[in-house]
């Protein structure tokens, strides 16, 4: 039996829509998804791609979906419909749902209505293996646009980690949770899964904290909690937080990508003033979501830390580069890059070597120092800068490196290149980044090892 169908109280409340009004007791919501089930399942393991918005009836579908068996991959529901069209053809969905689904061609056709969404039905079984019978989720590794790479999620690993989360947490029925975050990102899912768990009821919303209506719905949706990457943390210090009235309000969680000191040191002293929790976490959706978090009265004296294990995990660290590495059953089953692909097992046995290099205290407590690859996390999103540099220099053709970190990403151009503005303007729209944490400058030539390979630690450094 998963998260979803814990037994609680029928006429507890479940999902408030912010946008429709829309509220959903539990018994309610089981009544829903016990019907959106049987329209989404199959003899054989389907594969869905659900086109999720912050909505009950998306949060319906995504419960039917794991209910009916499937394996259901999360997308936003404004996914662009060039990479829609690309990630069909290399997944091959039996059902596609969504409130705003592109046209599609012909290997696709209406089927059914989930409340606002369209479900639309493959016209052929894909040729290929289905599905893993422990597979329930997949989803993008880094929420950039154009890449393949989804995780492989099992059950075990949704439960395992909505456990640890509502254990270290504290989760009870009386959360009250505001989505600030998108479904389809594995933090966002994360708030979604624990609170289920713990019988909470969510505050479902699409709108950003720039916006009245989120306001309007924290306040008298009676909001207890929210849940913000650094970029939503730096909007509620221009916003004032600590001078709104939102009394029930107890809990603030962050995670990612690293929170700036002064910033982590504020909110910390905020929260102590208004009598708040503020945890923050480290995960990957490599492992489900979480991964660690500094209990808030740790928080003063551990600035800048990730924390301690959650329940259940362990970390360590490589001996010879420092890499920190995880152990915990909500790690993943591993990657997919197509349709065959998700119909492999468990290829990690619960460890997952994170890419990041660390050191811990005498405290046990870790703190990130780096990275072993070439990832940046901005606004909550990982992006690959090699990835970047790739999908530019295939448009313009230019010699290029790119470096940068987890405020901003420089674009340095080899000779002339191409303009700096629009070179600056396509990176952004592709990435879905503010102008302002993308550079686009040129010099000579780019600085190189003797190898002959870019020399990133010059660039990194300005010395170039």
């Amino acid at each position: 039996m998963g998260f979803w169908r814990l037994d609680h109280p029928d006429t507890n409340p479940a999902l408030i829509d912010g946008a429709t009004g829309q509220g959903l007791t539990y018994g309610g919501l089981r009544r829903r998804v016990d019907a959106w089930a049987g329209r989404l399942g199959a003899s054989r393991k389907p594969l869905v791609f659900l086109l999720a918005d912050n909505s009950a009836d998306a949060v319906a579908a995504y419960l039917s979906a794991l209910t009916a068996g499937a394996a259901v991959a999360l997308l936003p529901a404004g996914v662009p419909p060039d990479l829609l069209a690309s990630l069909i053809d290399a997944y091959r969905p039996d059902r596609i749902a969504g409130p705003a689904i592109p046209a599609l061609g012909g290997d696709y056709e209406d089927q059914d209505r989930l409340g606002t969404l369209t479900l639309l039905a493959r016209r052929r079984p894909p040729e290929g293996p289905d599905p893993h019978a422990d597979l329930a989720l997949v989803l993008p590794t880094s929420g950039t646009t154009g890449s393949r790479k989804f995780v492989r999620l099992s059950h075990r690993n949704l439960r395992a980690n909505a456990g640890a989360i509502a254990a270290y947490l504290a989760l009870t029925p009386a959360e009250r949770p505001i989505t600030t975050l998108p479904m389809a990102y594995s933090y966002g899912l994360s708030v979604i899964n624990s609170h289920l768990l713990a019988g909470g009821t969510l505050l479902l919303t699409g709108d950003s904290p720039m916006q009245r209506p989120f306001w309007d719905l924290m306040r008298d949706g009676r909001a207890t909690s929210l849940a913000g990457v650094p970029y939503t943390y730096r909007m509620l210090a221009r916003l004032g937080l600590d001078r709104r009235e939102l009394p029930a309000l107890r809990t603030l969680t962050q995670a990612g990508g690293a929170l700036e000191a002064p910033l982590a040191a504020r909110f910390a002293a905020m929260a102590d003033a208004r009598g708040w929790r503020f945890f923050v976490m480290y995960g990957q959706t490599e492992a489900t979501a979480r991964i660690a978090y500094v209990p808030p009265e740790r928080l003063k004296d551990k600035i800048g830390a990730i924390g301690i294990p959650i329940p259940g995990g362990a970390l360590s660290l490589d001996p010879e580069t420092q890499e920190l590495i995880y152990q915990g059953p909500n790690v993943m089953m591993g990657y997919a890059e197509g349709r065959d692909d998700l119909a492999r097992g468990d290829e990690l046995g619960g460890c997952l070597r994170t890419g990041d290099l660390a050191t811990v205290d005498g405290d046990g407590f870790y703190r990130l120092t780096g990275r072993l690859k070439r990832f940046v996390k901005l606004f909550g999103l990982r992006i690959n800068l090699d990835d970047v540099e790739r999908d530019l220099a295939a448009d313009g053709g230019a010699a290029l490196a790119c470096v940068g970190d987890d405020t901003g990403i420089r674009v340095v151009v080899e000779g002339s290149g191409p303009a700096s503005a629009s070179l600056a303007a396509r990176l952004a729209e592709r990435y879905r980044l503010h102008p302002s944490v993308v550079c686009v400058d040129s010099i000579a030539s780019l600085p190189r090892l003797d190898s002959g390979k870019v020399d990133y630690a010059a660039l990194s450094a300005g010395r170039s």
